[in-house]
């Protein structure tokens, strides 16, 4: 079984990093929680159910670990501080990249502001990218009750949005038209 999570661990690493970094907000304290997740996961092995997916397991055990550390020390601000940027192309300008920049900035403060039952929605779905069953096994709720709180959390962030001063709408929808 050992040899078998082993295997999965190096699937969800990459995928547990963001998680744990948007929870956490530093890179240094999201790969400890990472490698310490996957050593509790290790550890645990003889209760994870092969017959389910392994990364909503795993991220109850790095979510869990996460907010142990939260709790550990002040509640902390949402973070301005992203993830290391994908490449861009070198064809941006400044002025994409800085318009791009307060784009980020106005769905992270949006994404923030919500209940926090839609925020973890969202971020499973959006950050995570897993699908309703994978969602609905990392909440313990029905496949259809993921859908209606993904609903609801995605209104809550567009209405966010369009209040947020930093989003202008019409650019988002002309570059739909593009």
């Amino acid at each position: 079984m050992s040899d078998v999570i082993r295997a999965e661990l190096e699937q969800a690493m990459r995928r547990g990093y963001v998680a744990a970094f948007r929870l956490l907000g530093t890179e240094d304290e999201s790969r400890d929680a990472c490698q310490e997740a996957a050593a509790r996961a290790l550890a645990a092995g003889d209760r994870y159910d092969s017959s389910q997916p392994f990364y909503p397991w795993f991220y109850r055990i790095l979510k869990n670990h996460c907010f142990d550390r939260l709790k550990g020390r002040k509640r902390m601000a949402p973070t301005d501080q992203e993830p290391p940027p994908r490449d861009r192309g070198s064809d941006a300008g400044a002025e994409g990249v800085l318009v791009a920049s307060e784009r980020a900035k106005a769905v992270s403060e949006a994404i923030a502001a919500l209940p926090a039952d839609l925020r973890e929605i969202i971020e499973l779905r959006h950050f995570q990218d897993l699908s309703y069953d994978e969602i609905a096994a990392v909440l313990d709720c029905p496949s259809g009750t993921v859908m209606s709180r993904l609903y609801r959390a995605r209104k809550c962030l567009r209405e966010g949005l369009l209040a947020h001063p930093g989003f202008d709408a019409t650019s988002q929808s002309q570059e739909g038209r593009s």
